[in-house]
């Protein structure tokens, strides 16, 4: 044991809740340099009994959110709870949309700051336990470690801000068809927002200012269904959609060194035939295509147009079964980027800065977000930011750092402050 050690036994004897990026602060050493050092003092038995308890509320209100169940289409329970938290927590304006999404608001006027985030969780029960330092349960990285940050963050300035206003947004759906952020953008606010922070786990040390646009595309073939036993008197549509297929991977794919600024292309589900004893004579697959920003998409429906047009005149020749090709895009979300000079990213950043005394990195990712749609539709800076692992989300190990998360309130905390003083210096 050196004297690191021993200093950052000290620390914990005095508040064993401290997190290690403060810890880390105070003996100029990494984050993971700490954690590496606690996991070896607890193993060795140089630190026994060392426990993080519930009784700070903070950690209570996750862990109380973790063990409401609240897959997409049944949030139900959890938009009452937070319904009721808002109500307790100081927000005024407190409601509840069609979509079951929930909003609350500290201050008024403007400027105004959207800070949201959604309750709604992929399907997958996992028991709720602390252990390792971290809180484990559906939804703890994606995404209501964030969405309880944010909402703690927000109710700290309750009776505090002179002018301004922060609305707080907990919307359903994000992980299904998107009906929560589409019931905001169509009714949910009544007056547009200066700037956004969209809670999704970013890792707490990097701010996510990029996504890229996504269409889903359902492809479809018809042909003669014929027996088995006789497959030169029609051709086999099943087959002739993977040709179909592997020319579309083809003239859309591109090569780019990024995968973001690659457009890719991902056959997704595939549907085909009704007998063991019948050549197909119907299939239909779904694609996922995702482009980057400033790419135009209609580039890529011309392509696709294009390919649907030449497969029906090839395999529609005289003396030939008829083979009949479509395509219906199913869903569509355009790209979207946030400026890192923006009011929203300099405020995150800086943040950041001021909390881990190191600077934030700056991502694009190749998925899509919520923040796609209102950007977009709202045309303002909107970032996406928050803790946990970002590779944990959708996993039975589902988990977020203890740390991590009290971490992340104070750098909430101190962006709101940051956006609010730097929109009213403009």
């Amino acid at each position: 044991m050196d004297d690191i050690d021993k200093a950052i036994i000290k620390i914990l004897t005095k508040d064993s809740r401290t997190p290690n990026t403060e810890i880390a602060q105070q003996v100029k050493l990494s984050e993971s340099s700490i954690r590496s050092r606690i996991d070896k003092l607890v193993s060795s038995g140089a630190i026994k009994n060392f426990t993080i308890t519930l009784s700070d509320k903070h950690l209570t209100l996750l862990e109380n959110s973790l063990k409401i169940y609240s897959p997409s289409g049944q949030e139900k329970q959890f938009s009452n709870f937070l319904f009721d938290t808002l109500n307790h927590s100081g927000f005024t304006n407190v409601r509840r949309d069609s979509a079951n999404n929930v909003y609350g608001e500290i201050g008024k006027g403007s400027p105004t700051l959207l800070l949201c985030g959604h309750m709604d969780t992929v399907p997958g029960l996992i028991n709720v336990e602390i252990k390792d330092h971290a809180i484990y349960g559906r939804g703890a990285s994606d995404a209501k470690s964030s969405l309880i940050s944010m909402l703690i963050a927000a109710s700290s300035f309750k009776d505090k801000l002179k002018s301004g206003r922060i609305i707080f947004s907990a919307v359903t759906d994000e992980e299904g068809t998107g009906l929560g952020i589409r019931e905001l953008l169509k009714d949910g606010l009544k007056e547009q927002p200066d700037c956004a922070i969209f809670g999704e786990p970013s890792g707490i040390d990097k701010i996510t200012v990029g996504y890229k646009g996504r269409f889903s595309v359902k492809f479809t073939c018809e042909t003669p269904a014929v027996h088995a036993s006789a497959p030169w008197m029609s051709s086999n549509a099943i087959e002739l959609l993977f040709i179909l297929w592997n020319d579309i991977k083809s003239k859309l794919q591109t090569n780019d060194d990024t995968h973001y600024k690659q457009i890719t292309s991902c056959l997704t589900q595939i549907n085909g035939g009704t007998a063991d004893n019948v050549m197909p004579g119907s299939c239909n697959f779904m694609c996922d295509i995702r482009y980057p920003f400033n790419y135009n998409p209609d580039q890529i429906i011309n392509k696709i147009a294009d390919i649907i047009s030449n497969f029906n005149k090839k395999y529609s020749i005289e003396g030939n079964a008829k083979s009949t090709f479509a395509y219906e895009i199913i869903d569509s979300t355009p790209a979207f980027e946030c400026s890192k000079s923006s009011v929203v990213s300099r405020s995150v950043s800086r943040a950041i800065i001021k909390k881990l005394n190191s600077k934030p990195q700056f991502v694009h990712k190749t998925g899509t977000g919520d923040m796609n749609l209102l950007g977009n539709k709202m045309n303002i800076p909107v970032l996406t930011y928050g803790p946990g692992n970002p590779h944990l989300s959708h996993t039975s190990n589902e988990h977020i750092m203890i740390d991590e998360f009290l971490t992340s309130i104070d750098i909430y905390k101190n962006s709101i402050e940051n956006v609010f003083n730097l929109i009213q210096r403009i």
